[in-house]
């Protein structure tokens, strides 16, 4: 495993840190999340939920690509270039709760994008190496 590892140990990781969010967020919701009865959310733990739930699912797709990228046949360079995207997608999530810590300000800069763009890439290098081997 040459180039799947470095997915594998930030997917991993990354999920620790993400579940310790999520437990946070649920031991606070009482005092958070409900007033006078009703269910309420500010835009901060939208982003801090948002942040959360975006973050499992890049750690999960990224122990997957971990666990699949070598056995692809692809040169070293693309397996590399493709790992590397994997693992940036991550910013996705992480810019999430970057702006819930900012307070949610209307004005934050979209550095999601960047993630968004790298997980679109890894996803295109999977597929077009699944279809080689198929």
């Amino acid at each position: 495993m040459k180039f799947g590892k470095i997915n594998i140990v930030v997917g991993a990781v990354g999920l620790i840190l993400a579940a310790m969010g999520g437990m946070a967020l649920g031991l606070t919701f009482d005092k958070q999340a409900i007033k006078d009865g009703y269910h309420s959310l500010s835009m901060v733990r939208f982003y801090f939920r948002d942040g959360h739930s975006h973050g499992m699912a890049f750690c999960l797709y990224n122990m997957f690509f971990g666990l699949i990228i070598d056995r692809l046949s692809f040169s070293d360079k693309i397996k590399k270039f493709g790992s590397y995207m994997a693992a940036c997608s991550l910013i996705l999530p992480l810019s999430l709760l970057a702006k819930a810590f900012a307070g949610a300000p209307v004005d934050f800069p979209p550095i999601g994008i960047l993630g968004a763009i790298a997980f679109v890439i890894s996803i295109c290098i999977l597929l077009s190496g699944v279809k080689k081997a198929v």
